[in-house]
């Protein structure tokens, strides 16, 4: 059994771990969409598998931090329906660019937050 420090090391590294694979499935998504469509919303499914990878985490050890809940309340919404993602790419690269960065932006965020928080359990 481990101790309550030891066990939240754990899972926040399983926590980065997650977005690690939602941040890779992302980019697979923005690789493939305007080559095989398919393939793009293979990895999508992916990426929401991850992400709610991410939510149970979550959940199970350490819910109520601010944080991790306005990132999960802003995204899930995005995830939910998976067709909002690919509907942004078409001919206008700055849209799809933007969505793509923002949405990459936020899980970064996100993991620098958790690294900090694995600083604290050391």
């Amino acid at each position: 059994m481990y101790s309550n420090t030891a066990n939240m090391l754990k899972q926040t590294n399983n926590l980065i771990n997650a977005l690690k694979k939602l941040k890779q499935n992302l980019s697979f998504v923005k690789l493939y969409i305007n080559s095989d469509r398919i393939l793009a919303i293979y990895f999508l499914s992916n990426a929401y598998s991850d992400f709610n990878l991410f939510k149970t985490i979550y959940l199970s050890v350490t819910p109520g931090d601010q944080t991790i809940d306005k990132f999960l309340q802003e995204y899930e919404k995005f995830f939910v329906e998976v067709n909002k993602y690919l509907e942004v790419f078409n001919d206008e690269s700055v849209v799809e660019d933007r969505l793509h960065k923002e949405v990459l932006f936020a899980i970064n965020e996100l993991e620098r937050y958790l690294l900090n928080l694995l600083d604290v359990y050391r």
